[in-house]
């Protein structure tokens, strides 16, 4: 039997309790349901492990999730903007890999620990904020209506994934603006974030991130992601989205700032 490699001194009870919440969510998220709701599962994970463990063992259950969502949104994409969006999330995940190696080379594990988790939570509090404009129904600042736009999109989530698997809504709002159909606007984010999360793997093996610990705590919890799949789809027939969703943000945005403190403090 593989069993889940707990940290020292978290509580096993409080590990299963987060990581399980965290892929459920992710599930919930892949259905559909809620837009960018997975953003929870970051800072879920980090009150149980260390942050390159927390983004090492997400990594193949996101990549399984994708592999899943896009078998049900073939060829609905848009390529106008995938076409460029693609360039620029290389050049981002090369920027957030090399952010990767100045950190380990120039701080002490503890420090790399600190600075990864002050990166991670400030990015999710930025994404939470930025799906609460579009909860509120107010519109962030628009770039204009150029390939370079994508581009810079697509290195900003890039950057933002490889760093915390934080990019959903950078990418998604950037295609609502564009005028995009809606079910384009899935299978677009589909493809986009399974061939972003896949281009992350070397980075992530090189990095040590991925390793034999972090597979044994990602294959124990994968089970749990058609349960969050179907119970996306039930929610998206008997549960208002918005407010489960500002619910969601907010409990977000809480742990993302205690993400920050508790290195601040």
């Amino acid at each position: 039997m593989i069993w889940p490699v707990i940290p020292d001194g978290v509580d096993p009870t409080l590990y299963y309790l987060c990581v399980g919440l965290a892929v459920l969510t992710i599930g919930i998220a892949k259905a559909g349901f809620g837009g960018g709701i997975g953003i929870l599962a970051v800072p879920l994970m980090a009150v149980v492990m260390p942050a390159q463990q927390m983004i090492g063992v997400l990594l193949p259950v996101l990549i399984l999730a994708d592999i899943l969502s896009n078998l049900h949104h073939l060829k609905q994409y848009e390529w106008r903007l995938m076409k460029w969006l693609l360039p620029g999330m290389i050049i981002g995940i090369a920027i957030g890999t090399f952010l990767f190696i100045q950190l380990s080379g120039s701080a002490n594990k503890g420090t790399i620990d600190s600075t990864l988790k002050l990166l991670v939570g400030s990015i999710c509090l930025a994404v939470v904020m930025l799906q609460f404009f579009k909860l509120f129904g107010k519109e962030p600042p628009t770039l204009p209506k150029h390939p370079l736009s994508s581009v810079v999109i697509g290195s900003a989530a890039g950057v933002a994934s490889t760093l915390s698997h934080a990019a959903g809504p950078i990418v998604s709002i950037y295609l609502v603006q564009e005028k995009v159909e809606k079910r384009k606007i899935v299978g677009t984010l589909c493809l986009f974030f399974m061939i972003m999360n896949l281009c992350k793997l070397p980075t992530y093996f090189y990095m040590g991130y991925i390793n034999t610990f972090t597979l044994k705590n990602s294959i124990w919890f994968l089970p749990l992601l058609p349960i969050g799949t179907l119970a996306g789809a039930w929610m998206n027939k008997r549960v208002p989205e918005k407010p489960f969703a500002m619910i969601i943000y907010i409990t977000a945005g809480i742990a993302a700032a205690f993400m920050i403190y508790k290195v601040v403090a």
